[in-house]
């Protein structure tokens, strides 16, 4: 957690349990620690509403002896739950939430305190290297990666890092950090240890980050500040599988009613605003390609892009790059097509259909053009594989935080792995606020590879509603393929965001 004179965070829930789960309450057990793992205060909060929530590191921090300071701060929040029925998740649906006049950046996950041995034992049963992220190398910005360390102390830690460009050669080194106490937050800087400058000559890259860590789930918080401007944007790690070809990397397809792999995602490519799909070199090895399917907001299919790429991760296992759909666009659509377009269904397809990799990240960039930074999202999300068991699922249940920044944007939509895919979606949507326990209700019917676009800005009821203030929306669907994505547009050219959960 950050707060400074320039920005802050904040950790944002809504009481999902309660619906999800029908669990009558829950007990948050909320625990601030100084940087060095201290901790400066602790206190139980009583979940009984389905509301929204927002722990906000400035007023946690006017509880302690520290006071309402003005001095810098960097710490961990640590939030445990407690029910009297079973959970049934090991991990709870948080957004770590940076903000400030300029930006405003989210992510879901982050690393963990393991809740007892059972769940260190599986986690670290196979230790691999974590990447998925974007290095931005330019002399604005500054590429980080972060994390609050468990019970074990460390007192010189070795990172062996491997870099690579977006031409797919890599660079490996080590440095060493300083002693790493037990729950001590660290924030490495990248450029304190390594010449990103020589290797990436103000281009783009991704690392590979060995460690020695143990004890926590090692999801690290990675990102990119930008050093004119304070502002940074946010992701989260992710395995390094290139090395992992075991029979569990691997899943089989031999239903021909999937395809073998597929995401539908949502596009931003009106004048000024560019999407991008990212691949990293995290793949367990295997052979596949990449069709494109886009579609209007109504889920009309304007074109195909077929066979656009081929990747071998057999031949060429340290494969990063980016497919920039701006690009792709103004390739294969004239104007008046391109200007209709919202969606995108991402299909990959295997030639060996025993050998598709189960873990399929991938990131996701939004950003803006001609503004006074280009900050992008760096979502990392999954890919659907081809599982006949979904088709059974009678339905969905999703929910999604409502930002309070420059726009906010939430998008849900309705798309499928599914080749013939023609089945519409029925969504009773509730919105919670921060305020109160009130509720604002809706329904909406989604056409297949359909979305609705939830803008407050240009929603003059749910703006009312939320009052100046984060809230969520639930999402009950009577269809199994339903996802959703949250955004937030900063006039400034930082974009934040990810998918809901």
């Amino acid at each position: 957690m950050l707060h400074t004179a320039n920005y802050s965070s904040r950790v944002l829930f809504m009481g999902y349990w309660l619906l999800k789960r029908r669990i009558p309450e829950v007990q948050m057990l909320v625990t601030l620690r100084g940087e060095d793992g201290p901790i400066l205060l602790r206190k139980s909060l009583l979940i009984t509403e389905p509301k929204a929530f927002a722990l906000r590191v400035g007023d946690l921090l006017a509880e302690t002896a520290l006071g309402a300071t003005e001095a810098d701060f960097t710490g961990s929040l640590e939030l445990e739950i407690f029910a009297t029925r079973d959970l049934v998740y090991p991990y709870p649906a948080f957004v770590l939430n940076y903000y400030g006049d300029e930006f405003m950046a989210s992510v879901h996950t982050t690393g963990r305190v393991y809740n007892d041995i059972e769940d260190l034992q599986e986690n670290e049963d196979k230790i691999v290297p974590e990447c998925g992220f974007d290095i931005l190398s330019g002399a604005a910005y500054a590429p980080f990666f972060a994390f609050v360390n468990g019970v074990y102390n460390y007192d010189n830690p070795v990172i062996e890092w491997t870099i690579i460009d977006e031409h797919g050669q890599g660079q490996r080194g080590q440095f060493t950090l300083p002693p790493v106490p037990a729950y001590a937050t660290r924030f490495v800087m990248l450029r304190d240890y390594i010449d990103l400058d020589a290797l990436l000559h103000g281009g783009k890259g991704t690392v590979k980050l060995h460690h020695q860590f143990r004890g926590f789930f090692p999801r690290f918080v990675a990102g990119n500040f930008e050093q004119h401007r304070h502002a940074l944007s946010i992701t989260h790690t992710y395995y390094d599988s290139s090395a992992v070809s075991d029979a569990g990397a691997y899943w089989g397809n031999t239903d021909e009613r999937f395809h073998d792999s597929a995401v539908f995602a949502p596009l931003f490519v009106d004048e000024g605003e560019y999407t991008q799909l990212v691949f990293y070199p995290i793949y367990s090895p295997s052979a596949f390609g990449i069709s494109l399917a886009f579609y209007d907001e109504a889920g009309a299919l304007v074109g195909t892009v077929r066979d656009w790429r081929h990747l071998d991760l057999h031949a060429t296992p340290d494969q990063f790059f980016t497919l920039s759909f701006n690009e792709v666009i103004a390739e294969h659509f004239p104007p008046e097509q391109a200007r209709r377009l919202r969606g995108v269904n991402i299909v990959k397809h295997w030639p060996n259909r025993e050998q598709i990799p189960t873990r399929l990240k991938f990131g996701l960039n939004v950003g803006r053009t001609g503004r006074a930074m280009n900050l992008p999202t760096n979502v990392c999300f999954n890919s659907q594989i081809a599982n006949a068991k979904v088709l059974t699922k009678p339905g969905t249940f999703k929910w999604s935080p409502i930002l309070d920044g420059d726009h906010s944007v939430v998008v849900i939509l309705n798309g499928s792995a599914v080749k013939e895919y023609a089945t519409p979606a029925h969504l009773q949507l509730s919105f919670y606020r921060e305020a109160d326990n009130q509720t604002l209700l809706r329904e909406a019917q989604l056409p297949p590879f359909g979305q609705l676009r939830l803008d407050p800005k240009a929603d003059t009821e749910l703006r009312e509603f939320l009052g100046g203030q984060p809230g969520w929306v639930t999402i009950q669907a009577d269809n199994p393929f339903v996802t959703s994505w949250y955004f937030d547009f900063n006039e400034s050219g930082a974009v934040g965001g990810d998918h809901a959960f």
